[in-house]
């Protein structure tokens, strides 16, 4: 009866070929991968060499034809890489297994490579919306003003895993630069708590956060607080065109056609601050450092009919740059104090940021946080506030997966096909085996480590290919334009379950497809394997 040891070596044997010549494949693919790495590098040099500081004036288009370059090199590469490994199949083994052991590569290597950037998007968000909000997030549950929350603040910081605690005053309003309108949420915060909170301060711009200081205003007298002026459509007509200028503008002489600039108010310390997104700051508005602008409040003011709008003068002291399009469009920060002045709300905060150790720890200090304050306040992590934008993540994932696995599938049936092939192939030796004594068992297991040997190889080559391809993307990076998909580089998050799980799945596929074609084969009589001999 055959041994194990035997049965591996007769399945190794059934799928090598015939020994020969280097196949011209593998030729090829050396040419080709040679190539393509002079073209990249020799445009990765040359676009070093242009974009050196001496360089006073950059020539665009070359820059940009050396990186249409560089993509075509790692392109041509790639295939010469391609290439060289179906050549040395071909040198190794049958045309057929060769190609089965190709498609099991890549039904591991591209789904590696898909779900690693997948990851890394995921990662890259979750990392800005920890930045921008809170670990833990504590509101009132009732319509009550939450006012006593100074003394809330210490008990907070003294659960373990909590770095840091900050109040927070969140309002929905109307910011005015001249007559360009913008919908904005405006967040009143105490720079040296929220410091401990937020990343405002390493994503600023131009200013700092401790510029957020409440307004100098006089000893006496009571505060004034105008009521909005909101422009209307003749306040959008250009002017008149007369001798005298109007009030507030300023004639241009550099100007061929005549054009006006309105004067900027001076603004000084009297004017409380405030701290854009860059969207906000340099798109939509088109403010600079100092600038004034009005934010207005709707139902904010009281007349003799009822709720009026409201809006107060701010100097623009500072602007950020999140990495998210949904916050740099739309938040702006004030001191609370401020804040509360504009909203007429005293002494009164919309909630309180919490700050944990790590991401993990979130969940632990909710529920502690609950037990300490009660029923009457709701306490939320990031993941219960942002649920549904993670579970879409979640399934984005799983379908990309599952569309990737059909590669997998594809390759599984030329493994079926190869091996049905195999069995006509061999019928013979497999006669003569069962006449040697191999069981019906013995022929099976034969025939699925022929499976594994394919699933094997293809899986571990594909999975190396894969983690490198990973390596070179986080270590090198590869550009996109900041402007379309607002990060820099494409993100890279490799996750050893995911590239594991991958692997595991395309071998066991491998071994699945050689079940049909392994039954076959132990069905098979030597009489009927002998008879044409």
């Amino acid at each position: 009866m055959p041994t194990r040891g035997f049965e591996w070596f007769v399945a190794w044997r059934h799928l090598s070929g015939r020994p020969g010549r280097t196949p011209r494949t593998l030729w090829v693919g050396l040419i080709l991968l040679l190539l393509g790495i002079g073209i990249a590098v020799g445009a990765a040099r040359w676009q070093t060499h242009l974009e050196a500081p001496q360089e006073l004036f950059l020539p665009v288009r070359q820059l940009r034809w050396l990186g249409y370059a560089k993509i075509v090199g790692v392109v041509i590469g790639g295939l010469g890489g391609l290439a060289v490994f179906l050549g040395s199949l071909f040198k190794r083994f049958t045309v057929f297994t060769s190609f089965s052991i190709l498609g099991v590569f890549f039904g591991t290597s591209a789904p590696i490579v898909a779900l690693s950037v997948m990851s890394g998007f995921e990662a890259d968000l979750k990392s800005k919306i920890r930045g921008w909000k809170a670990d833990v997030v504590i509101e009132s549950a009732s319509e009550k003003p939450f006012v006593d929350w100074r003394p809330m603040l210490s008990q907070i910081e003294q659960i373990p895993n909590v770095m840091g605690a900050a109040p927070y005053l969140e309002s929905e309003l109307m910011i005015y630069s001249g007559n360009t309108p913008a919908g904005i949420i405006l967040r009143g915060i105490e720079p040296s708590s929220a410091k401990k909170v937020l990343d405002l301060s390493s994503h600023m711009k131009e200013g700092a956060l401790t510029d957020l200081k409440p307004a100098e205003r006089p000893s006496s007298g009571p505060e004034q607080v105008e009521p909005v002026q909101v422009p209307s459509p003749s306040d959008l007509e250009p002017p008149a065109l007369d001798d005298e200028e109007p009030e507030g503008k300023h004639t241009n002489p550099s100007d061929p056609l005549g054009g006006t600039v309105t004067l900027r108010p001076t603004l000084g310390a009297e004017t409380p601050a405030v701290v854009l997104g860059e969207e906000l700051f340099a798109r939509t508005l088109r403010l600079f450092i100092g600038d004034g602008v009005d934010l207005m409040c709707p139902l904010c003011g009281v007349g003799p009919s009822g709720p009026i709008p409201k809006s107060r003068p701010f100097r623009v002291v500072g602007h950020f740059k999140s990495g998210m399009y949904e916050y740099d469009s739309k938040l702006a920060y004030v001191h609370l104090a401020e804040a509360q002045r504009l909203l007429g709300m005293p002494g009164e905060i919309t909630g309180i940021d919490v700050r944990t150790r790590t991401a993990e720890d979130a969940r632990a200090v909710a529920d502690r946080v609950k037990t300490l304050l009660g029923p009457d306040y709701r306490v939320r992590t990031w993941e219960d506030l942002n649920r549904a934008l993670f579970l879409a993540l979640l399934v984005e994932k799983i379908a990309m997966f599952v569309a990737l696995a059909f590669i997998g599938v594809v390759a599984s049936f030329s493994i079926v096909s190869n091996l049905f092939m195999l069995v006509t192939e061999k019928g013979r030796e497999v006669a003569i085996l069962k006449s040697m004594g191999a069981t019906d068992q013995g022929i099976r297991r034969l025939f699925l480590l022929e499976g594994a040997y394919i699933g094997i190889i293809g899986s571990s080559v594909g999975a190396a290919v894969g983690v490198a391809a990973c390596l070179l993307m986080e270590t090198y990076g590869l550009p996109l334009p900041s402007d379309i998909y607002y990060i820099d580089q494409l993100p890279v998050v490799m996750r050893p379950l995911e590239v594991a799980g991958i692997s595991l799945v395309a071998l066991a596929l491998a071994i699945l497809a050689a079940v049909y074609p392994a039954m076959l084969a132990s069905r098979l009589r030597p009489v009927e394997g002998l008879r044409y001999e």
